[in-house]
């Protein structure tokens, strides 16, 4: 197993490092969602090829899950961290879920390190529900495969090697705390207001079917940004960079300026 590397004082994770860059195109640093870690970005990683590709457990997930889930600008400053240990200036942040509502904390609290900000079937406004659900996961009521359901078919839950095997693993071998900790973070999660302040191109991503980042708050998202452009995943759920990485992939890799607004639908 590579070394952990200390970030800040009381978290000690991975830092996965992968590729390099061509030309003059910027890192990608990859900021996972609750309760997974930067495995779920296995698939992506190989469809960057040609890309530096930066990712890392972070508080309270994966090899850091005995370190509590900390505020959103300390989850912000972990990512500057990162860049700072590997000696990068600046970035293409990209964020999938509770890792994308970090993901625009680092755009508007440390603008001058990131270069683009893509963000992936997240929130910039409060989700009261998921209070319910970490008080659920804290009194171990908590239905794994009823949250497996609203990401994947019951065909899809039944193969024994696919995507829904390996969520379900992870789901099983989350910390309920920590889980709860960054499910409440969510929850009162509110920067909505501010995001037209960020000034760098953003790409957002909604999956049409949904539930927590519908595409109509995705819209409002890329509505709230300078420069954003909206895409639309048809028939594509909650967990898209395990669930459709080749079209994350594509958009990602997608050449943006920082001129202009922009809404289209992706074939």
């Amino acid at each position: 197993m590579k070394p952990l590397t200390d970030l800040a004082p009381g978290f000690r994770t991975r830092v996965l490092d992968d590729g390099t860059a061509s030309g003059d195109a910027v890192p990608l640093v990859l900021l996972h969602g609750t309760p997974f870690d930067a495995d779920a970005w296995d698939a992506l990683v190989p469809l960057l090829a040609g890309r530096r590709v930066v990712r890392f457990d972070a508080r309270g997930h994966g090899v850091a899950a005995a370190v509590p889930v900390a505020d959103d600008r300390r989850l912000a400053a972990d990512v500057v961290a990162v860049l700072d240990h590997l000696d990068i200036a600046q970035a293409h942040v990209v964020g999938h879920s509770w890792g994308g509502e970090t993901a625009q904390r680092v755009a508007l609290d440390h603008p001058d390190r990131v270069a683009r900000l893509s963000l992936l079937c997240t929130r910039a406004s409060p989700f009261p529900p998921f209070t319910t659900l970490a008080a659920t996961l804290r009194s171990g009521g908590a239905d794994l495969e009823t949250m497996l359901g609203r990401w994947f078919t019951d065909a899809e839950r039944a193969e024994p090697d696919g995507v829904a095997a390996t969520v379900r693993r992870a789901l099983h071998a989350a910390d309920p705390e920590r889980w709860a900790e960054a499910l409440d973070q969510i929850a009162a999660f509110d920067d909505l207001g501010e995001l037209a302040r960020i000034p760098v191109p953003v790409d957002v991503v909604a999956a049409e079917l949904d539930g927590v980042s519908p595409p109509e708050h995705m819209t409002l998202i890329a509505a709230a940004v300078p420069s954003g452009v909206l895409h639309v995943l048809a028939g594509a759920r909650h967990l898209v960079p395990l669930q459709r990485p080749e079209e994350v992939a594509r958009i990602l890799r997608a050449p943006r300026t920082g001129a202009g607004l922009e809404h289209r639908v992706p074939e």
